[in-house]
């Protein structure tokens, strides 16, 4: 057994955790909490090597000219991607996308279009795969259900070349496979979130907003699966167990 007073102790959180003055932001070491960790690791927190190649140059450069537009009004996320997109020199944007955002994702391609760049959407259930095929629950096991598939998703667009991903509304973790899978960089356009209507700094913020649910006719709302996983139905016709 090992001895406790050998292990290793844990070291104390960054000073992040409780900051009040953003003192890195405003370049004023003398507010900094003292477990800043541009204090107390200075060696990492102020490298700038990590910026000096000129891939990673062209990269912090356009990052920096994308949220503005040439006026000073501020460019909405749509609009940065496509700003990006452009000053990269990318082409073609994957567009991999819930399937209860189909309009939205639509409708992105088509505002990226304008913009001159080409698109290449797949939907999360592509392959029209069974939850019985890889072992998933289903709340209806007579019923057919569709997973999400980010893993077809991310093959579709490596196999068109796709220079960027948008995702679009992938569920957490399924958003992490479509990354890891994904032959090209991968930007988050909408993040999911079922209970808030995909706006989930609501959550955050004091005092807590309510967000209206996506009622839409067309998609699902949600039911809770013993064992917490969310099963769901279209007002119409069953879209899959979870959107």
């Amino acid at each position: 057994m090992s001895d406790p007073q050998s292990a290793k102790a844990t070291p104390p959180a960054y000073g992040c955790l409780h900051c009040t003055t953003a003192g890195s932001f405003k370049g004023d070491v003398s507010k900094m909490p003292s477990t800043c960790p541009t204090r107390t690791h200075d060696e990492v927190a102020t490298d700038t090597s990590g910026y000096l190649s000129e891939e990673r140059q062209a990269l912090m450069h356009a990052a920096d000219a994308t949220p503005f537009k040439p006026d000073g009004a501020l460019r909405n996320r749509v609009e940065e991607v496509a700003h990006y997109a452009q000053r990269r020199g990318m082409r073609r944007i994957g567009i991999a996308f819930c399937v209860s955002l189909l309009r939205e994702s639509q409708r992105l391609a088509q505002q990226l279009q304008a913009e001159g760049l080409e698109t290449e959407l797949v939907c999360c259930r592509v392959g029209a795969v069974d939850y019985d095929e890889i072992g998933l629950r289903k709340a209806h096991p007579d019923r057919f259900a569709a997973i999400c598939n980010p893993v077809a998703q991310a093959r579709l667009l490596n196999d068109r070349n796709v220079d960027l991903v948008a995702q679009v509304g992938l569920c957490v973790g399924h958003d992490l496979i479509l990354q890891e899978e994904c032959g090209a960089p991968v930007t988050t356009l909408v993040v999911k979130d079922r209970a808030l209507d995909h706006h989930t700094v609501t959550a955050l913020r004091s005092p807590p907003a309510e967000a209206s649910r996506d009622t839409s006719p067309h998609f699902s709302t949600q039911k809770p699966l013993p064992g917490g996983s969310v099963a769901s139905w279209s007002t119409h016709s069953q879209i899959g167990e979870s959107t």
